[in-house]
């Protein structure tokens, strides 16, 4: 498959912002009130406007109630309960959706220090009006409404970065250099991932050492850049799968491996079932399980 028509497949399978409304503790899940021990290969916002239950994000335990924002990166493993008074929205969503200034925003999901955002008491009504605004735009069929609901996601966004920013207002200088690290590192991933799976490349590129960037990553995500890497391709390698009918032979190449017994074998580890096994039983959309 030539490069410009592997990019079109790129773009169909993330044409979609899935918003899901949950109502009494409700929302499109298999078990009603919580969800299995799962990963996503997208990005998540879960807003809770009002009611309580717990959320377990990388063995992290959260007991949460009203204002609370959950962000959760494709990799996350995690574990949600609804108690039946929850009310909210849950955002699902892929990063090419994004322009490149938008796509600063999701290096938010990349820190599990932040994945849990408490909202101030004045802002919740304010920031549920904007997800009630992003759930009737998406659901409303027009030329234009795919861009306003581009629109509001990024508002969205917006408002979640400031309210981390506000939180952490004078905080150390390292933690803003390893944030700008982390973004440029993110940033160069996106490019290069297909070509480039060497740290080398990256440290390169960024005129740093690797224990600097191991230390400036690991800090932010608690990865280290290497695993970082091949989490990030391994998840292209899934949304592939979810939605084409390449074979796991043209995935590698399209990926940049060139051995399928090493991608076959980082892909079970990582999800638990093989390349096919994964294809069988994957959703084809970004609803939630």
């Amino acid at each position: 498959m030539i490069k410009i028509e592997f990019d079109k497949l790129l773009k169909k399978y993330d044409e979609k912002i899935v918003v899901n409304k949950i109502i009494d503790g409700k929302y499109n899940t298999l078990n009603n009130y919580s969800t299995a021990l799962h990963r996503h290969i997208f990005y998540q916002i879960v807003w809770i406007e009002e009611g309580s239950g717990n959320h377990i994000i990388e063995g992290n335990n959260y007991d949460y109630s009203n204002g609370t924002i959950f962000l959760l990166a494709p990799y996350y493993l995690h574990k949600i309960t609804y108690n039946n008074n929850v009310q909210g929205y849950v955002v699902s969503f892929c990063d090419s959706l994004l322009d490149r200034f938008q796509n600063k925003s999701t290096l938010l999901f990349h820190n599990i220090d932040k994945a849990y955002i408490k909202v101030s008491a004045n802002e919740i009504n304010l920031l549920n009006d904007e997800f009630h605004l992003l759930n009737h735009y998406s659901r409303t069929k027009t030329s234009t409404s795919s861009s306003i609901v581009q629109n509001y996601l990024h508002i969205i966004l917006t408002k979640i970065n400031e309210f981390i920013n506000v939180k952490e207002k004078g905080t150390v200088q390292s933690h803003t250099n390893n944030t700008k690290l982390l973004e440029q590192f993110v940033q160069l991933v996106r490019i290069y991932y297909t070509n480039e799976k060497q740290l080398s490349f990256y440290t390169s590129k960024l005129a740093i050492s690797q224990k600097k960037l191991n230390l400036a990553i690991r800090n932010s995500t608690g990865l280290t850049p290497a695993k970082f890497l091949e989490i990030y391709i391994l998840n292209e390698g899934a949304r592939i799968l979810r939605y084409s009918n390449l074979s796991i032979k043209e995935i590698v190449a399209e990926l940049g491996y060139s051995d399928s017994s090493y991608f076959i074998k980082a892909f079970k580890k990582q999800f638990k079932k093989t390349p096919m096994e994964y294809r069988k039983s994957a959703e084809l959309n970004l609803n939630t399980k």
